[in-house]
């Protein structure tokens, strides 16, 4: 029984790692493009402005 449990968490656990920092870097990239594109809206709106 130990065994198996030990079994199922080595075999399941390495993906379940993966899958969190894959989830956090993605989130990273997300609020990076997220802030440039509320920047790149903001140039767009002082331009119209401007003109």
């Amino acid at each position: 029984m130990e065994q198996n449990l030990l079994t199922a968490i080595s075999s399941v656990g390495f993906p379940i790692v993966v899958t969190l920092y894959l989830l956090t870097s993605f989130q990273r990239s997300m609020d990076r493009f997220t802030d440039e594109l509320g920047q790149l809206v903001k140039e767009l709106h002082e331009q119209r402005r401007a003109c």
